[in-house]
This record gives structure tokens, C-alpha cells and sequence, in this order.
């Protein structure tokens, strides 16, 4: 799923020491991403303002499709280079009002296409469980390298006791058995 740059053309749009972006997909179904670029005390005086400005002018029946999934899928994604404190983050985050709102701090690329994508991937589409999954495969896959050799010589290769308590205890007995008997 690719995102690209929409222009905004709104004077309102245009707020001092901000960037502002939007990205939307071009699929069956539309997904909005705005982003604002500010260091955290100019997000932490815009960012109700901003959202605001997207519902008045962006979610409007003159912009939006009559599809309700269409409706629902508005993001504001507020980018900052240094740290958002936990309680701006919190109080962003839990505004449920025209959007769902996310904060991306310590943000220390250069913002761009790219950038955006693995933004949108990471907070939004999740795209990427396809190779998360792979490499967690990858890890349970590999041969289990216990720490205590010894104790692991009382399991057998061919047993599996994960959820068998009874197996657990008769394991743990054997072990303080061993244990009393050094």
C-alpha cells in the first residue's frame, strides 16, 4: 500500500515554525494521513488547532467519499525532534475528536516520501507483520541452547510440557532430588 504527497492549498494550513503534510493511499479504501513537523512546545500550542483545521476542511461532504470506512480513517501523525513529555503525548493521543492522533518524538531523520511510508506502515497499516512474522518463525525455529546442561538431560528430546502440570511437577521433584543428593 503506497502513500502520496496530496497539496494542501488552505492559507489556515500555514502555521509558523510547523511543516504540514498530507498523504493519502489511492486504494478501494481512502486513508488520510496529515502530518505536522514542530518541536514540542509549538505542537504543544497547535496541535488541537490543527485538528481542528483537518475535520473543517477535510471531512467534509465536498472531500469525502459516502463510504463510512472512508469516514473513520483520519490520522494526524505529529512529528517532533525532541522528546513530547508523556502527559502532551497522553493528552494528543487520547483525543478521540475527528482523527486518530498519534505523536512519533525524538523523530531524528530527515522527513521525506520515505520516511512517511515507514511511518504510516509502523502506526497505521502494520504492512510489515508479513516480515515480522518471518523473523519471529526464524527465531523459534533455532535450536534451544539451555543455560544448565544438566538439568536439561532430564527432559527428553522427545517431550513437551509446556502445559502439563503434572510433567512440571514431577521435573521439579527430580531436580530438588538431585540437588539434596550433592
Amino acid at each position: 500500500m503506497n502513500f502520496s504527497t496530496i497539496e494542501i492549498n488552505k492559507l489556515d494550513f500555514e502555521i509558523e515554525n510547523c511543516k504540514v503534510y498530507h498523504y493519502r493511499n489511492e486504494d478501494n479504501f481512502r486513508i488520510n494521513i496529515f502530518f505536522l513537523e514542530a518541536n514540542s512546545d509549538v505542537i504543544n500550542e497547535n496541535w488541537k488547532r490543527f485538528s481542528n483545521m483537518v475535520a473543517a476542511n477535510y471531512q467534509t461532504s465536498e472531500y469525502m467519499s459516502n463510504r463510512e470506512f472512508d469516514k473513520w480513517n483520519f490520522y494526524i501523525i505529529y512529528i517532533s525532534k525532541d522528546d513530547v513529555s508523556k502527559e502532551l503525548k497522553n493528552k494528543i493521543e487520547n483525543d478521540k475528536f475527528s482523527s486518530r492522533k498519534i505523536v512519533e518524538d525524538l523523530f531524528d531523520k530527515e522527513f521525506n516520501d520515505k520516511e512517511a511510508n515507514q511511518l504510516i506502515v509502523k502506526h497505521i497499516t502494520n504492512t510489515d507483520l508479513e516480515d515480522i512474522l518471518s523473523q519471529t518463525q526464524n527465531k523459534i525455529q533455532e535450536e534451544y541452547k539451555p543455560v544448565n546442561t544438566g538439568l536439561w538431560k532430564l527432559v527428553h528430546k522427545d517431550i513437551s510440557f509446556g502445559r502439563d502440570t503434572e510433567l512440571q511437577k514431577q521435573i521439579v521433584e527430580q531436580i530438588i532430588r538431585l540437588n539434596d543428593e550433592n
